[in-house]
């Protein structure tokens, strides 16, 4: 074979290979606009609520593009709006294991996992968000929330800090902060902490109860009623302010506003043990003995193990001259770890 031939026939293969390469380096492009095309859809879908087709879109996102970190991301954001918190956690992780280094995949993970009440995971994962972000606002938040949980009330102190750090105007978290604080006996702290909270979202009820029970901590009855009164009035059905309000009534000795709160939280909620409990209270006060026993006698009936109710139906069971049923009551308050019963039962047989 001449050596013209041969060059042709060489040509001719290297042109051949160049075209395959080609229309592959071509597959390859239109693979992923359309891996990109389906992912835009399914973050169209997303935003729209509309999950199941958000779901479909990403499936084939990933499907056309298995290493689409976004994709898996996104896809597992909608499974935790679908409430496929296992799912979504097994989304994440793909993610997470395609890039290591993305604080916000780590966060959407611990919400997941807080969701499907791996607490301790969860905690982990909002560490390593802070770890890779520390600017990372909800993430020192919602890390400070499990930790309140727990009753490490300095820790959660600790990240609300950071997190109004990072972001000022954080209303949930200077409320947070200052519940934390109340916990921590820091009245003042927490007063101030709440009063920041209203001036940067006014429109929070729950925030003017947490303040009327921080200032009911500090002896500031009437600053509390006043607080407890605009959370009722904002919120008209919140049956825990109307208790919190009626206790600050009882200890200012307004025994008839302090019935009156307790029977609207009863109203609004029939199975509130608390504001029974508490109306007993009131009712003794009033000298309606067989009241009292009666609201007990509910309280206890909605909650099997509540000390103070059995010392308080043991009071105005002695007030209706029960002793014998009185001391049965204050044996089971000391039983269930009521201290202050102990002291009547010196006086029983």
């Amino acid at each position: 074979m001449n050596k013209v031939l041969i060059s042709f026939i060489a040509a001719f293969l290297f042109t051949g290979m160049l075209q395959a390469q080609t229309d592959t380096v071509k597959a390859k492009v239109l693979d992923e606009q359309e891996a990109e095309k389906m992912y835009n859809i399914g973050i169209d879908n997303l935003n729209a609520k509309r999950m199941a087709e958000a779901l479909s879109a990403f499936n084939k996102a990933i499907e056309i593009k298995p290493a689409f970190e976004k994709a898996y991301y996104n896809r597992g954001l909608t499974f935790a709006d679908m409430l496929q918190f296992k799912q979504a956690i097994d989304d994440y992780n793909k993610a997470i294991e395609l890039n290591p280094n993305a604080d916000s995949y780590f966060f959407s993970r611990a919400q997941a996992k807080v969701l499907n009440t791996d607490a301790d995971g969860a905690m982990d994962d909002f560490s390593k968000a802070l770890g890779l972000n520390p600017k990372n606002a909800e993430a020192a938040y919602y890390r400070g929330e499990l930790k309140f949980e727990k009753e490490n009330y300095q820790g959660a102190l600790t990240d609300y800090s950071q997190a109004i750090d990072s972001k000022p105007d954080y209303a949930y978290a200077y409320n947070d902060r200052g519940s934390a604080k109340r916990m921590l006996n820091d009245m003042p702290g927490a007063i101030a902490d709440y009063s920041k909270a209203i001036q940067l979202n006014p429109g929070l009820a729950f925030v003017y109860n947490n303040m009327g029970s921080a200032k009911k901590k500090n002896n500031d009855l009437h600053g509390a009623v006043d607080a407890y009164t605009t959370a009722v009035t904002m919120k008209s059905d919140y049956y825990i302010a109307y208790n919190n309000r009626g206790i600050a009534n009882y200890e200012l000795g307004n025994f008839k506003s302090a019935m009156d709160d307790f029977n609207k939280a009863i109203q609004l909620k029939p199975d509130y043990a608390f504001a029974y409990n508490n109306r007993s209270a009131a009712k003794y006060k009033e000298k309606d003995y067989k009241g009292a026993v009666e609201d007990c006698n509910k309280a206890i009936e909605l909650n099997a193990v509540y000390g103070y109710a059995y010392m308080n139906r043991g009071i105005a069971k002695e007030m209706l001259r029960d002793e014998k049923g009185s001391c049965a009551d204050m044996k089971k308050a000391s039983d269930l770890g009521v201290d202050q019963a102990k002291s009547y039962l010196s006086d029983c047989r």
